[in-house]
Parts: structure tokens; C-alpha cells; sequence
């Protein structure tokens, strides 16, 4: 089971300085700008500001209980060749130590485009199209689009996987990197859980 299910469900003070969870109460439009301004510093990048019905609509792509519970991670990196999804990773498998996160803990970002890891979309149902009729503002004008999803409540998680990501595409010019904050809909499910 991933590991912020259970950070949920009971943060202590200690696990949330660990793990960094921060509080959602309302949405931030500074705190989400200042990441994007914070993470064009270490790679080329747009930003989507999600409202909840498209990520409740990025969740429910297909009703397999298993890919809506990833589809719902707050921290999630996508990387997909043309219209394909060439990799799928979320924040449940990093690797965490004290203090800090491993994204390339199996190895997947040592290659480029990184190799699968333990997640797999076994329905086929995360293809690009989909995720731009969601998200009509996603632009794939080169070979490679990579989404990073991210939240405020999981920053710290969130700047890893955007520093891994800049590693991993270093010297690969047809990549289009897209964040995609999703605050409003964790704001939304915190208040209402």
C-alpha cells in the first residue's frame, strides 16, 4: 500500500517534517506560482493549474480500482513518446530515506526515456489524447511530453521529481515539460474526507 495513504489517515509532527506534508486549507495561487518560478531554474517548463473536475476526470480515465488510486497520487511523472505513455511513476514508490526522496530508486531514470517501473497502465487508457482532452491547455509540440503532476502538500516530493526529471532529459532537446498542479481537488478531498 503507498506509504502517504497511510500518512493520511494519521500524520504524526515527525512524519510530516519526513515526508514533508504541508496543510492545505485554500488555494495558493502565489505558493504555485513561486514553483513554477522555483523549477523553470532547473528545467524548461509551462504549468496547468487543474481545477477538480479535470483531475477527477484524469482519475476516472477507465474504472480499474488499481489505476484510479495511482491516477489519484499527489506526485506523479509521465513520460510519453508521441502518443504513447512511453513510463509512469508516482511518489508511493520513491524510495524515502531521512529526510529525502529517491525517484530513481529501481533504476528507471538512468536511461533515457527512463524504463518502466513497477507501475504499468495495463488498459491503455493514459494515452496523450486523453490527457488533452482534459487538460485542453496541454501543448505536445515535440517527440517527448513529460507531465509532472505535483501538489503543495507534497513540495518537497514535488521539487525531487522535477530535479529528476531535469536530470534525466539533460541533452534531450525534444522534450516538453508540463506541470500540473492539483491543489484544488486535494484542497477539495481534504475538506471533504
Amino acid at each position: 500500500m503507498c506509504s502517504f495513504v497511510v500518512l493520511l489517515s494519521g500524520c504524526s509532527s515527525i512524519a510530516k517534517t519526513v515526508f514533508g506534508v504541508e496543510e492545505l486549507r485554500e488555494f495558493d495561487s502565489k505558493r504555485v506560482e513561486s514553483f513554477l518560478t522555483e523549477s523553470q531554474n532547473t528545467i524548461d517548463c509551462t504549468q496547468i493549474v487543474a481545477t477538480e473536475d479535470q483531475v477527477d476526470s484524469m482519475i476516472r480515465l477507465d474504472l480499474d480500482s488499481n489505476m484510479m488510486q495511482h491516477r489519484a497520487q499527489p506526485v506523479q511523472v509521465l513520460y510519453f513518446d508521441n502518443d504513447s505513455l512511453a513510463f509512469y511513476h508516482i511518489n508511493c514508490y520513491t524510495q524515502s530515506g531521512f529526510m529525502s526522496f529517491d525517484w530513481n530508486n529501481y533504476g528507471s531514470f538512468d536511461s533515457f526515456p527512463p524504463t518502466p517501473s513497477v507501475v504499468e497502465d495495463i488498459h491503455g487508457s493514459m494515452a496523450i489524447d486523453k490527457y488533452r482532452t482534459i487538460f485542453p491547455d496541454l501543448k505536445t509540440e515535440t517527440r517527448y511530453t513529460i507531465i509532472i503532476l505535483w501538489s503543495n502538500m507534497l513540495r518537497k516530493v514535488s521539487r525531487k521529481a522535477v530535479k529528476t526529471v531535469a536530470d534525466n532529459i539533460r541533452g534531450h532537446s525534444d522534450c516538453t515539460v508540463v506541470l500540473v498542479n492539483t491543489d484544488r481537488w486535494w484542497i477539495h478531498y481534504l475538506n471533504n474526507n
